[in-house]
């Protein structure tokens, strides 16, 4: 079959970029929206609406419009006189391939992906789909359309793609009643992002943080109250949801400032509820900027075991410490530091586990160009039947044109004894561990050398 060089441009679509026009659309915005929600940054959310539905006495079915990935077991009903006596669930694969499974056979219109295509809208029939491929026939002769071409695949989206709940309930009597549902969806989760600029010659940190909300359930996030819990909250499954697109960050936490202590975790409301679209991230500001007294130093770290008689160079650590004396407690997180000696540089980056008021941090943001080490096994050797002596030597070298402290810390077999170190080890190490504090000259060097004897 002879096909014009308008068909020749394979016809091609993502199946993903079909679940938010097709989901979206056929939920009604009245039906998605819900009166408040709870986002919990492991992965999860906990919905809570409530809806005026006329009864009849005795037993019946009523519908109850869900949107997002229900976990019907967790569900809550709550009404004056009502009884839950049992459940059924209406729930799409609202994946790109179930989405196009359930269309072959039927209508779908092919339409040019941008403004600049040369080609108005096409009628055809899904005939199939594989991975990135589909089939179509456009009036008399089967199209492939593939993974390169300007064109996209879509419908309209129906009421058999909505979510739903069948809730069986014996109402003591007829007339309208005020029910109250309680439940969890999966995909959507949210976790802290800080941004920071260190200002050394002050000591000074400064923090600010966003939420960032990530949507992947599916469906659109809309609540008139809604509230981000920090807090490790155990769940019997969970996800780990990816972002696919940005928008814009307008929401903000209640002015009320704070968060406030529930139970065993935080809760940060929002001002005007929460809206954001499927597989959409949202980002809001949940701490105006806080100023820190901050500390930077540079640690070498190594193991005993790991060591040759061939000189081994590293680099130093570059770490940043300051107490949360903020008096908010800061949710886990990436930490991303600028550093205010020059424009446009970065630090570092680092990833905070929740931190209680109070707390230390300490952040690792990298290591330094200048400060490095030449670490070597000077001495090996067998002491006893099941004693070892060995000799290690550490040679710090700065070549940066201000002087430098850096920490050293060396950890030894369980049991092992040092018997000599210049400089003198530190007095309140940890046990196995040997550390110190050493001064190096602008473009200069300090020597670490220290013997240890263990046994096997």
């Amino acid at each position: 079959m002879k096909h014009s060089n308008h068909w020749l441009k394979a016809l091609a679509v993502l199946p993903a970029s079909l679940v938010p026009l097709a989901v979206f659309a056929a939920t009604p915005a009245d039906q998605s929206r819900v009166d408040a929600m709870a986002l919990y940054n492991r992965g999860a959310a906990v919905v809570q609406t409530t809806r005026d539905i006329p009864l009849k006495s005795g037993a019946q079915t009523i519908g109850w419009p869900i949107s997002g990935r229900l976990r019907a077991d967790t569900l809550w009903l709550e009404g004056e006189g009502v009884r839950l006596t049992g459940l059924s669930t209406n729930m799409p694969d609202d994946s790109g391939q179930g989405l196009l499974a359930a269309r072959i056979g039927q209508p779908v219109t092919l339409l040019p992906a941008n403004d600049e295509g040369d080609a108005s809208a096409r009628e055809a029939t899904l005939v199939a789909a594989n991975g990135d491929t589909l089939l179509v026939r456009v009036d008399d002769h089967i199209e492939r359309l593939g993974p390169n071409s300007p064109w996209r695949i879509t419908w309209p989206a129906g009421d058999d793609s909505a979510a739903g709940l069948s809730l069986d309930i014996d109402a003591d009597k007829a007339g309208k009643q005020a029910l109250t549902a309680t439940y969890q969806i999966d995909g959507p989760s949210w976790q802290a992002s800080y941004t920071g600029r260190f200002d050394a010659q002050a000591g000074q940190l400064e923090l600010a943080s966003m939420a960032v909300i990530d949507n992947s359930a599916g469906a659109r996030l809309a609540a008139d109250k809604a509230w981000l819990v920090a807090g490790d909250v155990a769940r019997s499954t969970g996800n780990a949801p990816a972002p696919m697109m940005m928008a814009r960050a307008e929401a903000k936490v209640s002015d009320a400032g704070a968060p406030q202590a529930s139970g065993d975790t935080y809760r940060y409301a929002l001002d005007n509820g929460i809206e954001v679209a499927a597989g959409g991230i949202r980002a809001v500001s949940i701490m105006a900027p806080k100023t820190f007294e901050a500390t930077r130093s540079y640690r070498f770290e190594n193991s005993f075991y790991s060591i040759s008689r061939d000189s081994q160079r590293s680099h130093a650590q570059i770490r940043l410490a300051f107490d949360n004396n903020a008096d908010v407690p800061l949710p886990a997180g990436v930490v991303r530091v600028y550093d205010s000696s020059g424009a446009a540089n970065l630090m570092g980056e680092d990833r905070i586990g929740d931190t209680p008021k109070q707390a230390p941090v300490t952040l690792t943001l990298g290591t330094a160009f200048d400060l490095t080490s030449e670490r070597r096994l000077v001495e090996d050797r067998k002491t006893g039947e099941n004693a070892r002596r060995r000799t290690i030597e550490i040679t710090l070298h700065n070549a940066s044109a201000d002087s430098a402290s850096v920490e050293v810390i060396e950890h030894l077999p369980e049991g092992a004894r040092i018997e000599s170190a210049q400089p003198t080890v530190a007095d309140d190490a940890p046990a196995n561990t040997a550390q110190w504090q050493v001064d190096v000259p602008a473009n200069g060097e300090q020597t670490v050398r220290y013997t240890v004897s263990w046994e096997n």
